[in-house]
């Protein structure tokens, strides 16, 4: 691994009582945080065990997230981001994390109606998991790391339905976020709810919002419908959001041929970066 392995600090046994489950934490350190006294931005993700490390269990890919992180960090793109990777939950099959991650149960889109899928039986635990991310974890890194805690350097980003509850978690703390990264959502496994969220959700506070998405994204192969159920439904979204007054930047990268893997997220993670960070792509 090229990144620094020390700067890879382990959280362990943080309450999570909440969602009934043990976590893991982990929070990789910008390069100079040993030898300075500076402040850093925080960037909270999902899916922690896919960020670092290759071969995950997970997904058996990883984002490199270490190692960008420092090339950002390196070139000046950034002057250095703490970024808390939160596990995800690898119960039943790892099916749980489709429930943390949607605080509704699944309402697939049109298209999806007759799909037969265990995750279609999912969702109804998201408002445990932003409750335990925005009161518990957030308050413990603010105390215990060099933070810039305010909402404007406060940065929560994810993949598929760790996009959905990035968005979610924004909208409903807009006092703590001001800046999401939505990477390939699943906006198809509860698109109703979520749609009906975003209307009725007004506040007079401002957020940036990135949204990308692949040409050839899918969740299963054997549908055909599923690469223009995920492009289709991002386009859409993005009209919704870019008609809210909350909205103060607002962006859609299409990657042409992108499928929905960690290696193609990894691609576009500095992308994102940039982006929320206000530097040009």
């Amino acid at each position: 691994m090229d990144y620094e392995q020390t700067r890879l600090k382990i959280v362990q046994n943080l309450k999570q009582s909440p969602l009934q489950r043990a976590g893991l934490v982990k929070v990789y350190l910008p390069i100079d945080y040993e030898c300075s006294i500076n402040t850093y931005p925080v960037l909270y993700m999902h899916d922690g065990q896919n960020l670092f490390y290759p071969g995950s269990p997970v997904s058996g890919a990883s984002w490199q997230a270490g190692e960008q992180l420092d090339q950002l960090q390196k070139t000046g793109i950034t002057s250095g981001v703490i970024l808390v990777a939160i596990d995800c939950s690898v119960e039943d099959a790892g099916l749980d994390r489709m429930s943390e991650y949607s605080p509704w149960y699944a309402a697939p889109a049109v298209g999806l109606n007759h799909w037969q899928n265990q995750k279609l039986t999912r969702g109804g635990k998201g408002d445990l998991y932003t409750d335990w991310l925005t009161r518990t974890l957030k308050p413990f890194i603010d105390q215990h790391f060099r933070t810039r805690p305010g909402r404007e350097t406060t940065l929560i980003a994810g993949s598929s339905m760790g996009a959905v509850i990035s968005l979610y978690t924004a909208l409903k703390y807009p006092d703590i976020f001001s800046n999401v990264g939505a990477m390939s959502p699943a906006f198809w496994f509860a698109e109703k709810p979520l749609r009906t969220f975003i209307d009725e959700t007004d506040f007079v506070k401002s957020l940036s919002i990135y949204m990308d998405i692949g040409t050839r994204e899918t969740s299963d192969s054997s549908l055909q419908c599923f690469p223009d159920i995920y492009l289709e439904g991002v386009r859409s979204f993005y009209q919704q959001l870019s008609r809210k007054p909350f909205t103060r930047r607002l962006c859609l990268n299409i990657d042409h041929e992108g499928m929905h893997s960690e290696k193609d997220w990894a691609k576009r993670f500095p992308d994102m970066l940039r982006w929320l960070l206000k530097s040009d792509l």
